[in-house]
């Protein structure tokens, strides 16, 4: 045997046998480190050896172990530690194994040791700052207010900017002393300040003035220390007893402890005046003692005066110490324990101040003798150290703990002294004694006190460097140090703040790392997201560890929880148990053994709902396990936000999981979800995929718990009550680690109520209640509670005891009544809201400065709770919440037990958020507490900390305050609260608002409008949240606008969106912003999103039985959904390639794929491939027949056909050759076959034909030909019902409503029977038949608009109904049944589904012949002379519309409409409010070869409604639109009949005034003007790479004369092919914006120069490498610079090439910028900017600076060919037109503002201020006009008259335009 020792003391060594093997192990120290010799004395030694010397380095550290640093030193001197040179000797087996005991020992002392330094680091990485604050009751006031008033909001503003949480902590702060009940002052101010110390920065602030700090008693003190003390005074009542009789003068004058106060503590009311110098003289401290003050300077007491001592006084000190300090046998060791103050003085918690104030001021009486007893009797009995140590101050212990660090203390501690230099001259002032201490009655200063003091402040100078004491010096006032009269003390403390401030932020920054990195704002924004999800795992991983230390029972239970898991097939484990039963712990233990139930590589998902705030909303809680799921099982996953996409979702990821890696999902607290979608458990009920297990957990008979048990299907097991051994086992073991022991009768009181009670919930808290029995508590006094309510209800009345009933109360149900928990900040801010604990707290504080609670009770009550009350962190900053649920209730029940108190609580939390009546520090400082986001600007950049607190709680309280006004105001419809919580959350949360606060008895009109908006804007809104404002200025401004009252007085019918739609156009953010609504209208039919694949969705189908589709994407799966439950019911994967077309048969038990050439039958159930095929050459078309039995491959491009029977395992029936009448037109698509089918007939045809044919699968023939009706048909479809058979024709000759035909033919007799008409409108790409017959639908995709509409014809009725638009492209679609719609959309993964039931009879929908028909806008023309008005041509020719975009009433209404004016042939241009129409095309007669001319020429006044002038005798050439340009003078630009120059005609007199040619009189090889011969060359690169240097040496003449020969002929050749590019026709030209200078391309390597009022030809620019175009070209508006894209043929680079057009001469090259796909060039060519196709990344080129930078795009961003730029406000911003329009900041290199279109954008121009944009869209007629609104931007109005007798109203105030003088200047943009 052998032992160890733990507490550093070893026995007295005993004699040992010699060669016995017996070793004397060291003592183990407990938190001590080994120190460990030098690494190379190991090398060559055996493993024993090192383990002698690890063994043996304790004892060679002795007392120098903490200096590690000198081992260096020992080991380079051997001889100063011979033992070091011991050689290494055999030891016996058992000394050896003793010693391998010690080692484990140590080992396990060291891992415990780093499980404490992990929880320190744990607090360390948590992104919060705390420091503590530090300084005398009384004489720092002043700074201290100062501090937490100025500096704290500045500090808490300056972390909440950078994403931290800053706390500063003074718990003197509206507290005058130290008195406390339990007299736990000193531990309650160590263990906040070690909190304090937990975190990084800065974290100890001491101030210290001229007054030493208030003593206080020791609360505890040990057995040998109490009984030394009480010994000491025995022996002077002893001593005293002897010489009662002696001379008392005589006895004080030896007297050598007698005790030294000061002036507040003299001993008569009254002492005369030798006394009193005989208590100065005899008040000399020994140098050892500690320094001396009373506990008040307030009260006047009477003790006995030194020198004057008896036999009594000591006897009543013998009693006194007795009476005070008893002796506590519970803890281990035991202790003498200092009594609570209500045990003597029980008015000391009297809810009548004056009794309480007369037994604190009887208290403090008694603990001046008591501390003097102490003082005076401890140098004897203790000696001088240990008194000085027991009777430390409060600020001493602090200090030492303070300046006690694991570094250097200069790296967190700091010392502000203040000297008040003249307090001396004012000793006679009242407020002096608050800042020295002087003697009681005289105005001299206490000296005692005073040497006491500055030896205080010499220990902290030892201690600490001078670079971090700061003196201060100060002057005195009147009243004292207060700056609050006193100016200079004001300026005093603001220079306080001001440097506390700068020292505090140097430390942080050096923490603080601050990300300047620029980026796409939706990447910042989704990297954010994955890195909250991640932290989100990581809590609940963390406190999985946790718990599951804390599980040392429920052997049995995991026993049976591991049966049911390996035993159960798809169905989850429910763990059932009553409240407090310690599921959360037996699922932590669970999660941690799970890995070892099941083979594989098992994955471990963990989740404790309601741990966090995510947590506890249902689809929170799925998004991050879906997250998880796809980081270990998918590498490409894009998962949604939306619940229900996100429930099928996390089935098909669980889909992915493998047999060699399972996965386990432990879920504790399902009953804990919150309200968010209901709470919805019901995906749970659906099956697992094999190898997923599922274990839940929550409490019996709860909602879920009932919703779970109807379905039958988990497998449910019960917790059982603890057994009384593991109970007794339990608390033996916590008395054991805690060092306590319990009384015989009060461990029966304990063990009996656990067993009353088995619940370890129940045993954790009546543990937690016995830690507080004191060992002489009389037999029967004790008590615990019969059950747990009972028990938290005892906790709460003894809270309420010591604490305050009020205090309590409003702490509890703050906590109770909290959104996931409270912050520390809100509950100090909260708790003086309450009167009554106002006016508790003021019977016992009666402080003159705020606050009015102060924080030392929140931290009293907070160290109480212990661990009912939990720290986590919640909305990305720590709260506090209940540790455990049932608790909450019992406070709701004790504390609101009324609806009206409960919604009080919440009122006071709304009025916080909304930052009312605030009583917060700080609250002049612009409240900077509740802001709904904290920016940071650095440089450039702008980052936002999004208040999550606000964003969650404002709306939370509000609703459950039953405010529902200010709900509406402040939350629903406040643009900058929706704005901060769709970026800082997101959209979905805002909906979940707008649900919860609907009424259910009141209709908010508002509301639905709202929510629908934002339905249909969130796609885009989850993507870039920042265009809220637009998104629902786009939908809703035509709503609002039409809202008006039906007569004066009525209400409005929205009486909150008109508010909303005004806040949008004075957003914070920079924001483009429509003027009128341009989106897809509100009221429509919506969509749903089908969620489950993991890519694009490529093929979809229906089935023939049942309400089933199938679906093949990208991913490789195909999954089978159950329609009516709306999820997959199959899948399977492992299919590859591309699908192009799905088909079911065989009741939807068989399907076919078809991949390309590729054909591929497979067994749905088995994924079994029954048939493949893959030589044909053509791609086959598939369908089914004969009720699906039958599958028919028809083969686009050849006449082939082949039946299959898929009852027979797919075997071929028959193949053959169809030969129809007509043979098909089209190579691709050419086939157009039914998916329906009756009997075994197929109807097919040939697309853009004019026939249809009835195939029979059975016998492989054509049985009938059906014909259209008219011999002009184009057939665009086929169909079959079990009446009709369906022929789709287009009709081109036909009108608008009869364009598309359908033409009904029998089944029986396959005679035509009559048709229904369409329109022209119906662009038809997929045709689906309900199951009834009743109804064709057909799916219209539009590529100029980017929309689809569904449109459907009742085949009885013959209604046509446009049923449906929505934004994308829906390429594929089946629609058997009307509720159930469904259709695939380019790019998506989703399938969406429409209820065409919901709106089938809406007549309403029905198409009308004389309904106005869908257009859009061709072309935007301002009009330069009447900046009010845009004049746009219409895409339907013949519209022109008139537009004032200046007058808000004009808004989506054009002042004039001109329908007719012009036909499709013929050309019309705008200028000055008239339109100019060529017309009349005919073919000129009097050339050599007839050409097309334009005759006529018509002038159309828009003003006068009426045609002004007709001139005939025209012959202008015919080109396209967009080459005609109307230049001043009424001159008319355009090609000539060849193309090979331009023309100017006047339109005057219809002549040509000029002919702009090129005239090429030099060699294209030169770029020089005309006028100006001197030659310059480009620099020419002609390789001569075939003939090396060697060969040159060797050449002969005649070679080398050949050589040179081909050379020149090549340079002929290449010179001829230059010269004949000079007759190349013009493909395209450039104007300049003043109409000076023109630039012509001619598909050749040069570019002409032309001036246009002179027609003289410049400069031809060329370059011999390059083929030069301008696609992707530039002109400034002077027409002096051009830039453009060209690829340099012999060096294959690409360039972007800047020409100077005055010189024709390249002025500068960018090298190396492929892709370029739009570029734009500022007025004087300094910046140019263009867009980089593929990289989707806008670039900046500064060529006079030499700067190129690169700007990234957001993640939406798809450049293009067709994309267009802008630069405006002299090249500072850049407008770009991509799909999206774009606002760019090119000198931050940000995006500013994006704004998402539903349809394609036709035309974009800009006004001539370049701040407004005109949008002309492709399918409304409506005029856009957008700005860039922000509160930042300056606006300006437009000038001109109104020429359309547009009257404006009396309120009415015009909106801003171009061209206005007033507010000129440019715009300040925020920058993003």
């Amino acid at each position: 045997m052998w032992t160890y020792y733990t507490k550093d003391i070893v026995p007295a060594k005993r004699k040992e046998k010699e060669n016995n093997g017996v070793v004397t192990l060291p003592p183990v120290p407990k938190g001590s480190s080994i120190s460990l010799p030098h690494q190379g004395l190991y090398k060559n030694q055996s493993t024993f050896q090192r383990l002698q010397d690890l063994f043996l380095s304790h004892s060679l550290a002795g007392p120098d172990r903490d200096a590690p640093h000198l081992l260096d030193s020992r080991m380079a001197n051997k001889k100063a530690y011979s033992h070091w040179n011991i050689p290494y000797t055999e030891v016996s087996a058992d000394v050896h194994a003793k010693i391998k005991a010690h080692l484990r020992l140590r080992l396990q002392q060291l891992r415990r040791r780093r499980d404490e330094q992990t929880t320190v680091s744990e607090e360390k990485g948590k992104k919060r700052f705390m420091v503590y604050v530090c300084g005398g009751y009384k004489d720092t006031v002043a700074e201290r207010t100062a501090l937490m008033e100025k500096a704290y909001p500045h500090l808490y503003l300056f972390c909440k900017q950078r994403g931290y949480d800053f706390r500063m902590v003074d718990l003197r702060w509206g507290v005058e002393d130290a008195v406390t009940e339990r007299n736990d002052t000193e531990t309650l101010h160590v263990e906040t300040l070690k909190e304090c110390q937990e975190s990084q920065g800065p974290n100890f602030f001491l101030f210290t003035g001229q007054k030493h700090e208030v003593q206080t008693l020791p609360a505890s003190m040990s057995i040998e220390a109490f009984e030394a003390i009480l010994g000491a005074v025995e022996k002077e009542k002893q001593s005293l007893s002897k010489r009662r009789h002696m001379n008392m003068d005589d006895i004080g004058l030896d007297s050598r402890s007698s005790i030294a106060l000061s002036d507040t503590c003299s001993f008569a009311s009254d002492p005369s005046q030798s006394q009193r110098d005989l208590a100065e003289s005899s008040a000399l401290l020994s140098e050892s003692t500690v320094s001396q003050n009373s506990l008040t300077d307030d009260e006047d007491v009477s003790v006995t005066p030194v020198g004057t001592r008896s036999w009594a006084d000591a006897d009543k000190d013998m009693t006194l110490l007795q009476m005070c300090y008893r002796l506590e046998e519970n803890c281990v060791p035991a202790v003498y324990s200092l009594l609570p103050v209500s045990t003597h003085y029980p008015d000391f918690l009297s809810k009548d101040g004056q009794r309480r104030r007369e037994a604190r001021k009887a208290w403090q009486v008694t603990c001046i003798r008591l501390w003097g007893v102490l003082q005076r009797n401890g140098p004897g009995a203790l000696g001088e150290e240990n008194t000085s140590r027991l009777l430390r101050t409060v600020l001493e212990s602090e200090v030492e703990k303070g300046l006690r660090t694991s570094g250097p203390p200069e790296d967190h501690c700091h010392w502000y002294k203040r000297t008040i230099t003249d307090i001396k001259y004012n000793l006679k002032s009242d407020k002096a004694s608050n800042y020295i201490d002087i003697l009681k009655g005289r105005p001299e200063v206490n000296q005692t006190l005073h040497s006491s003091h500055q030896k205080f402040m010499e220990s902290i100078h030892k201690k600490l460097r001078h670079t971090n004491i700061y003196e201060r010096n100060v002057g005195w006032g009147r009243k004292g140090l207060n700056p609050k009269v006193n100016r200079s003390h004001l300026f005093y403390t603001e220079r306080l703040c001001s440097d506390f401030k700068r020292i505090v932020i140097n430390q942080l920054n050096r923490i603080i790392k601050v990300s300047t990195v620029k980026g796409s704002p939706d990447v910042k924004r989704r990297d954010a997201s994955r890195v909250g999800i991640e932290e989100e795992i990581l809590r609940h991983v963390h406190h999985a560890q946790v718990l599951e230390k804390c599980c040392d029972f429920r052997d049995t239970l995991l026993s049976d929880i591991r049966k049911a898991v390996e035993s159960s097939s798809q169905r989850p484990v429910l763990l059932l148990g009553e409240v407090g039963w310690g599921k959360s712990t037996t699922m932590a233990r669970v999660a941690h053994l799970a890995s070892s139930w099941i083979p594989g590589d098992v994955k471990v998902l963990v989740r404790f709902i309601g741990l966090t705030g995510d947590s506890r909303n249902v689809r929170l809680l799925l998004q991050s396990l879906c997250f998880q799921l796809a980081e270990i099982y998918s590498d490409h996953a894009s998962l949604s936000e939306g619940f229900p996409q996100l429930v099928n979702e996390f089935f098909s990821l669980l889909e992915l999981v493998r047999e060699d890696s399972p996965v386990v999902m432990v879920l504790d607290g399902a009953d804990e979800l919150s309200e968010e979608h209901g709470s919805d458990l019901s995906w749970l009920l659906r099956p697992l995929p094999p190898h997923a297990y599922l274990i839940l957990s929550a409490t019996t008979d709860s909602a879920c718990v009932k919703m779970l048990q109807k379905s039958e299907q988990p497998t449910i097991i019960p917790l059982r009550p603890l057994s009384s051994q593991d109970i007794r086992e339990a608390l033996e073991r916590k008395l054991r680690s805690d060092g306590r022991r319990l009384q015989d009768w009060q461990w029966q009181l304990l063990l009996q109520a656990c067993e009353s009670c088995p619940s370890p919930l129940y045993m954790e808290m009546a543990y937690a209640e016995s830690r507080l029995w004191t060992s002489f508590a009389p037999p029967g006094s004790l008590s615990l509670p019969a059950d747990l309510p009972q028990l938290y209800r005892h906790v709460l009345s003894r809270l309420e005891r010591a604490h305050g009933v009020q205090l309590v109360r409003r702490a509890a149900s703050l906590v109770s009544l909290s959104r996931n928990g409270i912050t520390e900040e809100e509950l100090l801010s909260l708790l003086p809201r309450d009167r009554q604990v106002v006016a508790e707290v003021e019977l016992s504080h009666q402080a003159s400065v705020p606050p009015r609670v102060p924080y030392v009770l929140w931290v009293g009550l907070r160290r109480d709770l212990g661990g009912h009350l939990t720290e986590a962190e919640t909305d990305q900053t720590q709260v506090y919440r209940w540790t455990h649920s049932a608790l909450k209730e019992v406070c709701i029940q004790r504390y609101l037990k009324t609806a009206e108190a409960q919604m009080s609580v919440h009122a006071d939390y709304a009025e916080y958020f909304l930052a009312r009546g605030s009583s917060s520090p700080g609250a002049e400082e612009g409240h900077v507490f509740q802001l709904l986001a904290w920016t940071l600007e650095t440089g450039c950049v702008t980052s936002y900390v999004f208040n999550l607190r606000k964003l969650h709680g404002l709306p939370y309280h509000l609703i459950r305050s039953g405010q529902i006004l200010p709900l509406m105001s402040e939350c629903l419809f406040n643009y900058e609260f929706l704005l901060h919580k769709v970026r800082g959350l997101s959209v979905l949360h805002v909906e979940e608002d707008l649900k919860a606060g609907i009424i259910p008895d009141k209709e908010l009109p508002d509301v639905a409008v709202l929510t629908q908006a934002l339905q249909l804007s969130r796609t885009v809104l989850l993507r870039d949240p920042c265009q809220l404002a637009s998104q629902l200025m786009g939908r809703m401004h035509r709503i609002i606008d039409e809202d008006r009252p039906v007569a004066p007085g009525d209400p409005r019918k929205f009486s909150h969106l008109h508010t909303l739609l005004s806040q949008c156009a004075r957003s914070s953010l920079p924001v483009l912003v429509p003027s009128f609504s341009c989106l897809l209208p509100l009221g429509g039919l919506q969509h749903t999103l089908l969620a489950g694949h993991m890519d694009t969705v490529t093929a979809l189908s229906g089935g023939r039985r049942g309400l089933v589709a199938v679906s093949c994407s990208v991913d490789g799966t195909l999954k089978v959904w159950d329609l009516e439950q709306g999820h997959a019911v199959r899948t399977l994967g492992g299919i590859g390639g591309t699908v192009d077309s799905v088909t079911l048969g065989l009741d939807d038990t068989v399907v076919a794929l078809t991949m390309q050439q590729t054909l591929l039958v497979m067994d749905v159930t088995s994924g079994r491939v029954l048939y493949s095929e893959n030589g044909s050459v053509d791609m086959p078309v598939v369908t089914t027949t004969s009720d699906g039995q039958l599958l028919v491959t028809f083969y686009d491009g050849s006449h082939l056909v082949k039946v299959f029977d898929l009852t027979d395992s797919c075997k071929e029936l028959c193949s053959v050759n169809l030969k129809m009448e007509f043979d098909p037109i089209h190579k691709d698509r050419a086939i157009l076959v039914s998916r329906s089918s009756i009997k075994d007939y197929i109807l097919f045809a040939y697309r853009s034909g004019g026939q249809a044919a009835v195939f029979t699968a059975r016998k492989g023939e054509v049985l009938s030909t059906l014909t259209a009706h008219h011999g002009a048909a184009s057939v665009q479809g086929v169909e079959m019902t079990t009446e009709y058979l369906l022929v789709f024709c287009r009709y081109p000759y036909k009108k608008h409503d009869k364009i598309i035909h359908i033409e009904l033919f029998s089944t029986a007799t396959f005679e035509y029977l009559r048709s229904i008409f369409g329109c022209g409108q119906d662009s038809i790409s997929e045709l689906a038949v309900n199951r009834a017959g009743t109804h064709v639908v057909a799916f219209c995709p539009s590529r100029d608009t980017l929309t689809t509409d569904i449109i459907t014809w009742n085949l009885e009725t013959e209604d046509h109904k446009h049923i449906a638009r929505s934004p994308g492209l829906v390429m594929g679609g089946t629609c058997f049944d009307l509720r159930f719609c469904l259709g695939i959309c380019t790019g998506e993964k989703y399938l969406r589904m429409w209820n065409l039931a919901s709106r089938i009879n809406d007549q309403s929908l029905t198409y009308n012949v004389h309904k106005v028909k869908s257009d859009g806008t061709a072309e935007e023309i301002s009009m330069s002379k009447h900046p009010r008005y845009v004049v746009c041509r219409s895409l339907h020719p013949g519209t022109v519309r008139v537009w004032n975009i200046v007058k808000p009433s004009c808004r989506g209404k054009p002042v004039r409409v001109e329908h007719g004016l012009y036909d499709s042939t013929d050309v019309a241009l705008a200028k000055d409010m008239k339109l100019y129409i060529l017309t009349d095309r005919g073919t000129a007669t009097f050339t050599d070869t007839p050409m097309p001319i334009f005759q006529t020429l018509l002038i159309y006044d828009l003003v006068k409604k009426s045609y002004v002038k007709r001139q005939s005798g025209l012959y202008v050439i015919p080109c396209p639109q967009h080459e005609y340009r109307l230049l001043e003078g009424q001159l008319l630009l355009g090609m000539s009949e060849t193309r090979d120059h331009l023309i100017l005609w006047d339109l005057e007199s219809g002549h040509i005034k000029g002919r702009i040619k090129a005239s090429h009189k030099e060699s294209l090889l030169s770029s020089t003007p005309l006028r100006d011969k001197r030659p310059q060359e480009l620099p020419s690169r002609e390789s001569t790479a075939l003939v090396m240097p060697w060969d040159r040496r060797t050449e002969t003449q005649t070679a080398k004369r050949r050589r040179l020969e081909r050379e020149a002929q090549r340079e002929r050749e290449a010179q001829q092919q230059l010269d004949r590019e000079k007759h190349n026709p013009v493909d395209q030209y450039l104007l300049s914006g003043d109409e000076q200078v023109v630039v012509c391309s001619y598909f050749a390597h040069h570019l002409a120069v032309f001036s246009v009022p002179s027609q003289d030809h410049l400069h031809t620019l060329e370059d011999r490498a390059s083929m030069l175009f301008l696609y992707t070209a530039a002109l400034t508006h002077s027409g002096s610079h051009l830039v453009l894209s060209n690829y340099n043929d012999s060096e294959k680079v690409s360039y972007l090439t800047l020409w100077d057009l005055h010189k024709g001469r390249v002025r500068k090259r960018l090298r190396n910028e492929p892709g370029v796909c739009c570029v734009a060039i500022n007025r004087d060519a300094s910046r140019i900017a263009f867009g980089v196709i593929g990289v989707n990344r806008l670039k900046v080129w500064d060529p006079f600076k030499r700067v190129h930078k690169t700007i990234s795009g957001y993640e939406s961003l798809n450049m293009s060919v067709s994309s267009q730029i802008f630069v405006t406000e002299e090249g500072a911003k850049a407008i770009l037109l991509a799909g999206e329009v774009s606002l760019w900041d090119l000198d931050a290199g940000t995006v500013l503002s994006v704004f998402t279109p539903d349809s394609r954008i036709q035309c974009l121009s800009l006004l001539g201020d370049s701040r407004t944009l005109l949008l002309g869209l492709s399918d409304s007629p409506t005029l856009v006009m957008m700005k860039l609104t922000s509160q930042d931007v300056a606006r300006t109005a437009a000038a001109g008259d109104n020429l359309f007798g547009e009257q404006s109203s009396g309120s009415e105030d015009e909106e801003d335009g171009p061209q206005s003088p007033r507010n000129a200047g440019a715009p300040n943009y925020r920058r993003q």
